[in-house]
């Protein structure tokens, strides 16, 4: 692991945030990858796959295993934007994908009130009036769940709120799969994942991976048994016996992610290599909906969320976070930023999310504080 002497004060903090969020017991181990301004990385991990005392939630993993930088984690709704939305951004740069594009012209099935207004620029922002979980769907076949998204009946217009959820993004990763016809996998691995020598990173890492190196996510009352290796979000599990799952699902590593990172920070170029079309970073730090009071967000990724990047954020500072404990956030004006890999549901997923949410804030603000703007 290596710390630019410039930076050490600032990794020391960060190192404290972490090391804090494990004795308070928010999650029993992490990954902190950062991305420094000159460029250069630091990779940190600290604590375990498990508590090493149970805490009577759950039950202790039968050997509780030291974390390793190479440690995978089920990144949850980071899969939205990493890779799904960004395979999406990739074709409207290359002018294969218009984002105004109706959608019925790519998924003529689609059939909900509004449907000949409903266009790729709505599931990019969320801004479909989606307002359900689809966790209470789970039960159902995945076809019966599939059927639900075409046919839900909205009650506002495309576009007048904002709905963060997962059914844009499942319905974005089956337009991916409709035009190219291939699934999301091989289009990511060959686009995205192979390219920047994310060589862990995968939708399905029991095929790829030994067991021991996947961090359980939590003990599922509903599956009667520990997560571990296979998607944690409900919906995407049923969702992903017809294919990889465009809401969540993708399997990844701090370093893996920090060159992504470092790609986006670098308007699509890795290690001298183009990636992405020029334009990206531009794309990903634009408020797409200005004519929504109060919400900001970016095609594909939030932006200038200080709910979860810190108070002193600029206004163009992106990133997506997981349920699981996951976060990538990048500030493009300082060039920095950082991944955040946990496992926060572990054993039992807490009431609410806010004990991950102030660890995130308070990392980002950590970061961010020491570095010029």
């Amino acid at each position: 692991m290596s710390i630019p002497t410039s930076y050490s004060a600032i990794f020391h903090a960060l190192t404290a945030v972490c090391t804090q969020a494990i004795q308070q017991r928010i999650f029993s181990g992490c990954v902190l990858a950062v991305r420094w301004p000159d460029h250069s990385q630091s990779i940190l991990p600290l604590g375990h796959d498990d508590y090493l005392t149970s805490n009577g939630a759950g039950e202790n993993l039968p050997e509780v295993k030291t974390l390793t930088s190479q440690a995978i984690f089920d990144v949850a709704s980071v899969t939205k934007s990493i890779p799904v939305s960004t395979l999406v951004l990739r074709r409207i740069l290359l002018r294969e994908l218009d984002p105004q594009k109706p959608l019925i012209t790519l998924l003529p099935e689609f059939s909900t009130n509004y449907r000949s207004e409903v266009k790729l620029w709505h599931l990019l922002t969320h801004s479909l009036d989606y307002r359900f979980p689809l966790s209470s769907l789970r039960d159902l076949k995945p076809e019966a769940i599939w059927e639900r998204l075409l046919t839900h009946l909205f009650t506002q217009p495309p576009g007048s709120s904002f709905s963060y959820g997962n059914a844009a993004s499942i319905l974005l990763g089956r337009v991916l799969e409709r035009m190219t016809g291939e699934d999301l996998e091989t289009l990511a691995q060959r686009e995205l994942f192979a390219p920047l020598e994310m060589v862990d990173t995968t939708w399905h890492p029991l095929e790829h991976n030994g067991r021991d190196r996947i961090v359980p996510t939590e003990i599922c009352p509903w599956r009667g048994r520990t997560i571990r290796g296979v998607v944690h979000d409900e919906s995407a599990y049923t969702l992903s016996t017809l294919g990889p799952v465009g809401s969540a699902g993708v399997f990844s590593t701090g370093p893996d992610l920090l060159h992504f990172l470092d790609m986006l920070l670098a308007d699509g170029v890795f290690e001298g290599k183009r990636i992405l079309p020029a334009g990206i970073l531009h794309l990903i730090t634009q408020n797409a909906l200005p004519h929504l009071e109060g919400q900001g967000t970016a095609l594909g990724w939030e932006l200038a969320n200080r709910k979860f990047m810190g108070t002193i954020c600029s206004e163009k500072t992106f990133g997506k976070t997981g349920f699981t404990g996951s976060c990538v956030i990048g500030d493009p004006e300082r060039q920095a930023g950082f991944v955040l890999l946990s496992n926060f549901t572990w054993p039992r997923r807490e009431a609410t999310v806010e004990r991950i949410y102030a660890v995130r804030r308070e990392l980002a603000d950590t970061l961010f504080a020491g570095l010029p703007t």
